[in-house]
């Protein structure tokens, strides 16, 4: 072989490494899907676009990728953008569907599913019994799609959030078990996990589910969230503040970070400090009751109790039975001398499952008259 010919083969062959080294966009869109990191893939989907917009399967990826996020209306320009391009419709039509039951368009949905017998249409169907709040519709469809061919790990992922939000321990544990065991390490599994564990005040367990989630998307936000409460529920403030300096950094202006690091403030008795924070954003905290509540405790230790009721009132009217809320408008009631009134207020407390010492030395001060 001459020495040109070599160069050439050496040439050659290192072409063909580099690609297989590096594939092109639409390839890694894939590969971001696979691993769940959704932002990743919507950008890089995006730039297989770019350089070709009538790409049919970069439009289906990237109407998944937007279903994944929420991005109903966005889902259903992309999916009018492969119709246009005589495409057939994906998963006969389900996607379309999932995008119309985000909208809000239900009916519609209910038309695309008529006929079709998937776990994933029984799924979509059970979802629309959920925004229309028929609760035997729903845990009929559920029904329905256990029995049903094809896969079914969204269909217990939903199941098992269903329960979750109503606070169903029961309910909850044979959907999450099945998801458990059908996509162990998806993110949908383990934030479902991490909820379900919190259920049980298994908070050690919903931490290490929630940072299993961090570990494949670093600023998911409710994952973020779920860890830092998490945290805070086994004591652990110190594992919690760097997620909460994570969060501020991913999402500047949130009023939920704000808030937790306002809290860090006051771990540490910097009370003008939780207020000034709190201050800075005060027409969000006021929305957000847990800000709220903060903003009226600061306002309470810094001896401003006129202040500190007009934050608190409203919250402790609306949500009597909140304990967080009884407890600290007590306190108010002892600092502005109405003494019966905060014993009236404390009294349910007591006796209860989740009374604390300070319940007790309110209810004892108010007692001394």
């Amino acid at each position: 072989m001459t020495l040109r010919s070599l160069l050439f083969l050496v040439s050659f062959l290192a072409l063909g490494a580099c690609s297989v080294i590096a594939p092109g966009p639409l390839e890694n869109a894939r590969g971001a899907l696979a691993r769940q990191d959704y932002p990743a893939a919507r950008d890089l989907v995006q730039t297989a676009l770019a350089k070709d917009a009538s790409n049919p399967e970069a439009l289906e990826l990237l109407a998944r990728i937007q279903l994944l996020t929420g991005a109903g209306a966005e889902a259903l320009t992309t999916l009018s953008r492969l119709d246009a391009l005589g495409a057939a419709a994906p998963e006969d039509g389900l996607l379309r569907a999932e995008a119309l039951l985000q909208t809000g368009e239900i009916a519609r949905a209910r038309s695309i599913l008529s006929g079709k017998t998937s776990a994933e249409s029984w799924r979509l169907r059970a979802q629309a019994a959920i925004l229309e709040g028929d609760e035997a519709m729903v845990r009929d469809a559920f029904a329905r799609g256990r029995r049903a061919q094809g896969d079914q790990r969204k269909l217990f992922t939903l199941e098992a959030t269903w329960h979750l939000d109503r606070g169903d321990v029961q309910g909850a544990r044979y959907a999450v078990g099945q998801v458990q065991q059908l996509a162990p390490d998806a993110v949908e599994t383990l934030f479902v996990s991490a909820r379900f564990a919190n259920l049980l005040d298994e908070h050690t367990l919903a931490l290490r589910a929630y940072m299993a989630i961090l570990a494949i998307v670093p600023t998911d936000r409710p994952a973020l969230l779920g860890a830092i409460a998490s945290a805070r529920n086994i004591g652990r403030a110190d594992l919690a503040a760097p997620l909460v300096a994570r969060g501020a950094a991913a999402y500047p202006g949130d009023v939920a970070f704000i808030y937790h690091t306002a809290l860090l403030d006051a771990d540490a008795g910097r009370w003008q400090a939780v207020r000034e924070r709190l201050q800075q954003s005060e027409r969000e905290v006021g929305e957000f009751a847990p800000a709220r509540l903060l903003y009226g405790q600061a306002m309470l230790e810094l001896g401003q109790i006129e202040l500190a009721r007009a934050m608190i009132l409203p919250l402790y009217r609306a949500a009597p039975d909140n304990l967080g809320y009884r407890r600290t408008y007590a306190r108010i009631l002892l600092a502005s001398g109405d003494l019966a009134e905060a014993g009236r207020v404390i009294a349910p407390v007591l006796n209860g499952r989740y009374a604390i010492q300070l319940d007790r030395e309110i209810a004892e001060r108010a007692a001394r008259g």
